[in-house]
């Protein structure tokens, strides 16, 4: 009866164990950054322009690399809603970037495009929830053999 109990606490103790590895092991996995490139912050302004049927959106926000790679990043492309593109008055609003990232540094990025609001007054304006959240970012990186 002694050598059960014995039995069957090494088998508990093994089977916590087993599970503390997996779950420890899957942290780790999280904590493996991909591409490291986040926006750790985002502003957003609303202007006028000399046409009184136009509006100027601005954006700035800082791309933050993680990593220790350098990254060039090429293009930055603010994703908006399908309204809002039914509205751009130039059509191509992504943006040529050609600046490294080095790694462990941020990068302030910032551009403009403008929307057809003809007919709107300040009220209408705001309905459209003229909102930048997510941009599409494309990089290049040299990748060698370690």
């Amino acid at each position: 009866m002694k050598m059960y109990k014995h039995s069957m606490l090494v088998v508990s103790l093994f089977s916590i164990l087993a599970l503390s590895g997996c779950q420890f092991s899957g942290d780790k996995k999280d904590g493996i950054v991909d591409d490291g490139l986040i926006i750790n912050s985002i502003s957003i302004g609303l202007g006028g322009s000399e046409d009184l049927a136009e509006t100027v959106v601005n954006y700035n926000f800082n791309l933050w690399n993680r990593t220790d790679r350098t990254f060039l990043i090429k293009t930055v492309e603010p994703i908006i809603t399908i309204d809002l593109q039914d509205r751009l008055i130039d059509k191509n609003i992504r943006l040529d970037i050609n600046k490294n990232v080095h790694g462990n540094t941020s990068k302030a990025l910032s551009g403009t495009f403008r929307l057809n609001t003809k007919g709107l007054d300040k009220e209408g304006i705001m309905k459209l929830e003229i909102n930048v959240k997510e941009f599409k970012v494309t990089t290049e990186q040299v990748i060698g053999v370690e």
